[in-house]
């Protein structure tokens, strides 16, 4: 009986907030041990409150897929490690966030689905302090696309049955000090689209990172290691700039391939000890790089003498 009454106040407050022109920020709580659904509390929020600020605090471990569609200033969040578990036998993202903006998801481990968490149809999606893993086959532990931005902060995404991270259609990702590891083909993948990554790591995953399609990547520090392929591919006029503390070493086959006017530039980087004997690989199709000699490594990139000598401004 308290907890319908505790229900229904709670709607009336938030009916009441809803009806003025300046609805005050919602903050809830959901349970899933107490069969309590973060499914439900979107729902209810975006019924009421949809351009938010609101706050969702989850606790327990939960079974379910989430969407949150055209809502803003929508914040996830939970203080004591809860899980969200796919339940569609992974025909479905776990979180799927469409059309809205400044929406956050922190702190939780996402488990299986057709995506871990979906980032789409020009939404503004924050992902911090998560760990993504086991997405299903054909799916990514983050997909970002329809010309989304994702700003990825300290999370670890890992052993997912296809890729890390996909990002397409005219998208962005942000990545910083997250780290992409185990996922069974590349950790990020870059398709028409622009990745910027601040100190990530990229670890034993299928291929470490590939670019394609007119792709931007620039890469400020940060480790590719230890993948069982390439540690970077760059095809179709994919462009890559290796910036101070970006170290590639370590990968089964070259460090960087370029094919097919394909463009990198090396500022300090280190691309050394790749199993292949190669460390940075142009394939005939008209690659591009600079300054491939400071990276330390063994190349057959052929480049004009005048760039190529080029010496760092003392």
């Amino acid at each position: 009986m308290r907890q319908r009454a505790r229900v229904f106040a709670f709607f009336l407050l938030v009916a009441i907030g809803a009806g003025s022109p300046w609805a005050q920020a919602a903050n809830l709580t959901v349970n899933c041990d107490k069969k309590e659904t973060i499914h439900k509390a979107v729902k209810l929020l975006a019924d009421t409150n949809p351009q938010g600020p609101n706050t969702i605090t989850v606790s327990g471990s939960c079974t379910e897929n989430i969407l949150i569609r055209s809502m803003d200033r929508l914040t996830l969040t939970t203080k004591k490690g809860a899980s969200i578990t796919d339940r569609s036998n992974g025909s479905l993202a776990v979180v799927d966030i469409e059309d809205s903006h400044s929406v956050t998801v922190q702190g939780f481990t996402i488990n299986g689905g057709g995506a871990g968490v979906g980032c789409g149809t020009e939404s503004v999606c924050h992902l911090t302090g998560n760990t993504i893993q086991g997405a299903g086959e054909s799916g990514s532990g983050v997909g970002v696309g329809g010309r989304s931005h994702a700003f990825l902060e300290s999370n670890v995404i890992q052993n997912n049955g296809f890729r890390g991270s996909t990002v397409s259609g005219g998208s962005q990702m942000s990545s910083s000090n997250d780290l992409f590891q185990g996922n069974w083909a590349q950790g990020i993948v870059v398709f028409g689209a622009y990745l910027e990554a601040f100190n990530s790591s990229f670890l034993n995953n299928g291929v470490g990172i590939e670019g394609a399609l007119n792709s931007t990547l620039d890469l400020h520090g940060g480790t590719i290691s230890g993948n069982g392929g390439d540690g970077m591919i760059l095809v179709a006029s994919a462009a890559v700039a290796f910036r101070q503390g970006t170290t590639i070493t370590g990968n089964g086959a070259v460090g960087v391939h370029l094919e097919d006017g394909s463009f990198a530039v090396f500022l300090a980087a280190t691309v050394t000890g790749n199993l292949s004997g190669l460390d940075v690989e142009c394939a005939p199709q008209f690659p591009i790089t600079r300054f491939v000699d400071r990276t330390g490594g063994i190349t057959n990139c052929v480049e004009p003498a005048s760039a190529s000598q080029l010496k760092a401004v003392e």
